[in-house]
């Protein structure tokens, strides 16, 4: 007997059988694997037809599907090599090479960045991965040739060359490779010319082939063909950097700088696209110091393409090296809008943060660009300087490290590590990294400084000697060596050959405020502080825009007692450069001596306005609050200065001892005194601070241990004899609590502490 279903059943048996022929639909539109070719397909469609921005993005998308998806890191480290950018690219080959090892050309690829990069054992190992799998691989023996010829082995480049054109005779960039290398020699020039002739008719859109074949001919003279291979390249690959530079780079050697000019313009238009096309006009405006016209240049362009982030990332840096910073701001903050995933936004409004003291915005910008992109090397820099301006050196450090291991040839990586070792007196670590410096390249003076400086701590003299000098003999219009050599010259007592190497210094560096620090130094050392003062002031009238040099100059007349001149020197430096917490604090000075504290304080309060993420300005506001008896006002900044940056050990010490004081919470109070304590163990007011908590909370013994201790460093201190003597009188031990409260009451007349102490003593009798 068939069963049949009631009505309401078919019905729902229908819609269940609707619902499941959707489900699968829908499960193969879900199906990651045709999502992620569809992705890859479309990104390749875009490339072919020249849209970068577009195929990028497409890649991008098959990643998020499936970041191990190994042709999807290979077509995109193609487009960022089309695009000129190198790090990227090599992340994504390295990445490529990782999942898929047998993927010969992106060893290939990767082997070429790598030799260009100089990592050349790197770039060897690739291409014997190669050979091992197959022996015969043209492309392996041709990174072979240009090892070797990196090499300086003319012979075997030849050799290599040769074989892979043997299994690829007809490859075009072959010819071009043996071309080049038979043009260098002026036995076989003609040879080499036929041989690029050869590479350009077997493909005329050979680029390198026509810009080889075109410097060879500029070199016999014959600048008319050399200008139409050029031509004929850029014509060949329109999207071709090195076409476009090489044919700017003859008009510069004809001396033809309009020609020059507007061929970069063009390129840069043309490419605005791409991050190195649209930079190559702000590099010869750079190199040519016409930054002025560079921003006009720029400002036009992106008028044209409003939307080319690459156009915009030139004109930002203009803008920044030309000191438009108001400009730069705003083009800085409508990339990280628009734009806010390219590493070099968040680099550069890293820069202009950091030159706007905002050092802790910058080191979070740099953080999570770093994050992001974590094989990027400027950004790794950036952040390394982020981080040391922020005094976090250990991140410092570490970011340092990691730019040393993305670029093992970087010495800008192993600069940084060199001052961080400077700036934590860590010379055994600077030692090393000025050996691993000179080994990278020994024709560099800054290592030697590195290792001078290294072997001085170590009292290593003649070394370092040996060192600054080898210094000066490579770079003598360098300042820092003879610098150097002068401290060093101070050290051993040599004091007029040290005054003679520091105006030196400043003959090479006229801006050099520590050059002039130190002379102005060794002056009041000799007694002659008017002539420091005079010594300053004609460095002044020679770099009047210095403002570190104004606050020596403020520093000097305080010295003197003349606070009158040294407010308004300390003013100027202020002025010239706002960032600078230093000028405030000798104006602070200045203030305090002409009486007038109240200044001052309005000074810091406007400072914290314009700086709220630093600390130190929020502790020195609540200092100057609570000697002008503003304790509300005082324990504000405190509380601000501990959001910023909670370890502050002078902020938690005063808060502590202020909620004390007012009979606020004594655990958060002892929890404060104890990170203080953490960071200045040595300080006798951290000491009498949480001892004071301990005595509130009954812990006399405890009290008295700190403050015993603390009087050997600070036997004139009338709070710490107070707070001793009013401990033994709880410890019962009255002949001591009255020795130590008439010394309270001795140190510091007529203030609360000596009421306080005669009132204890009254009761005491």
């Amino acid at each position: 007997m068939r069963t049949t279903l009631p009505l309401a059943a078919r019905r729902i048996s229908t819609v269940l059988a609707v619902s499941l022929a959707l489900g699968l639909t829908a499960g193969c539109h879900r199906d990651p694997n045709k999502q992620k070719l569809r992705y890859l397909e479309s990104g390749k469609r875009y490339a072919d037809q020249g849209k970068l921005k577009e195929a990028t993005i497409q890649f991008a998308n098959a990643l998020k599907v499936d970041r191990n998806y190994a042709d999807a890191h290979y077509q995109l480290s193609k487009v960022f090599l089309k695009q000129g950018s190198v790090m990227p690219a090599y992340s994504e080959l390295m990445r490529t090479v990782d999942l898929q090892p047998a993927n010969l050309q992106a060893r290939i690829d990767l082997g070429n960045i790598l030799l260009a990069g100089k990592q050349i054992d790197r770039a060897a190992a690739q291409a014997t991965a190669v050979l091992a799998i197959d022996n015969n691989n043209a492309d392996a023996h041709a990174l072979l040739s240009s090892i070797a010829a990196a090499k300086g082995d003319r012979i075997e480049a030849l050799a290599q060359i040769q074989q892979a054109l043997a299994a690829d005779p007809n490859r075009a960039a072959f010819h071009a490779s043996l071309g080049l290398l038979q043009s260098n020699d002026p036995a076989t020039a003609a040879a080499g010319e036929d041989q690029l002739r050869k590479a350009v008719s077997l493909d005329g859109k050979n680029v390198t082939a026509r810009v080889v074949l075109a410097s060879l001919l500029q070199k016999k003279g014959d600048l008319q063909g050399a200008e139409d291979q050029m031509k004929a390249a850029i014509a060949a690959d329109p999207k071709s950097v090195m076409a476009r530079a090489s044919l700017a780079d003859l008009y510069m050697r004809q001396k033809d700088t309009a020609k020059a000019e507007q061929t970069l313009h063009q390129a840069s238009e043309d490419l605005s696209d791409s991050e190195s096309g649209a930079g190559m006009l702000a590099t010869y405006y750079i190199r040519t110091n016409q930054l002025a016209a560079g921003e006009t240049a720029y400002a036009d362009l992106i008028s044209k393409h409003p939307k080319s982030a690459p156009l915009k990332i030139a004109y930002l840096r203009l803008l920044i090296l030309n000191k438009d910073l108001p400009k730069a701001r705003t083009v800085g903050a409508e990339l990280s809008k628009t734009d806010p995933n390219i590493p070099e936004v968040a680099v550069l409004n890293g820069m202009l943060m950091l030159n706007d003291g905002k050092t802790a915005d910058a080191f979070a910008m740099l953080q999570k660009a770093a994050k992001a992109n974590p094989d990027n090397l400027v950004v790794k820099l950036w952040l390394g300087r982020a981080a040391r301006a922020k005094g976090d050196m250990g991140v410092a450090q570490q970011s340092f490290r990691d730019a040393a291991k993305l670029s093992p040839g970087s010495l800008e990586a192993q600069a940084g590590l060199a001052e961080i070792s400077i700036d934590t007196h860590d010379f055994s670590t600077l030692h090393q990294v000025a050996d691993t410096a000179i080994s990278i390249n020994p024709q560099i003076a800054g290592p030697y400084i590195w290792r001078g400086i290294a072997e001085g701590s170590q009292k290593e003299l003649d070394k370092a000697d040996a060192d600054f000098h080898q210094a000066i003999k490579l770079d003598p219009k360098n300042s820092t060596g003879y610098l150097e050599l002068a401290q060093l010259r101070l050290f051993q007592q040599k004091t007029p050959e040290a005054k003679t190497l520091l105006e030196q210094t400043l003959e090479l560096n006229p801006n050099s405020s520590r050059a002039l620090r130190l002379l102005a130094t060794t002056l009041l050392f000799e007694k002659q502080p008017a002539n420091a003062i005079s010594r300053v002031q004609d460095q002044i009238a020679k770099t009047p825009q210095n403002g570190d040099m104004y606050n020596l100059l403020a520093e000097l007349q305080l010295s003197t007692g003349d606070a009158k001149d040294a407010l308004a020197s300390s003013e100027k430096a202020m002025q010239l450069n706002p960032s600078d917490n230093a000028a405030v604090v000798t104006y602070t000075r200045a203030e305090v001596t002409a009486g007038d504290p109240a200044k001052a304080v309005a000074k810091w309060q406007q400072w914290t306005t314009d700086h709220p993420s630093d600390a130190q300005g929020l502790t020195i506001l609540g200092t100057m609050q609570e000697s002008q008896g503003d304790r509300n006002g005082a324990m504000a900044s405190y509380k601000k200065a501990l959001a910023v940056q909670p370890e502050q050990p002078i902020a938690a010490n005063n808060l502590a001892y202020l909620m004390v004081d007012t009979g606020q919470n004594l655990d958060v109070a002892l929890s404060l005194a104890q990170i203080a304590r953490r960071a200045m163990p040595s300080s006798p007011n951290t000491a009498d601070t949480l001892a004071w908590i301990y005595y509130q909370k009954g812990n006399f013994a405890s009290a008295r241990d700190l403050l015993e201790d603390a009087l050997k460093a600070a036997p004139n201190s009338a709070s710490i004899h107070y707070h001793l003597g009013m401990t033994y009188t709880k410890l019962s031990n009255t002949a001591d609590a009255m020795t130590h409260l008439k010394k309270a009451a001795a140190l510091a007349p007529n203030t609360q502490t000596a009421k306080d102490a005669d009132k204890e003593l009254a009761l005491l009798g």
